[in-house]
């Protein structure tokens, strides 16, 4: 199961999108994934793989760049 965060940014001015998903941010999600397996765990199998990503999107001229981080961070 892989777990996507994706953040935009208009320019590079003030850092790459991906330097936007604060410590906060990743204990939300870690927790609503966690909520969520828990309330369908019946769903699932009990060797669930879970990858966190960041999908990051910034302007370019007139196009824009997209990158994927794969294992961006993980849960503990």
């Amino acid at each position: 199961m892989a777990i996507i965060e994706v953040k935009t940014r208009s320019s590079l001015d003030f850092g790459a999108p991906q330097d936007f998903v604060k410590p906060k941010k990743i204990q939300l999600l870690i927790k609503a994934v966690n909520a969520y397996i828990n309330d369908r765990e019946k769903d699932f199998c009990d060797d669930l793989n879970i990858r966190f990503d960041i999908v990051s999107i910034h302007k370019k001229g007139e196009t824009f760049v997209i990158e994927h981080f794969t294992d961006a961070f993980y849960h503990f």
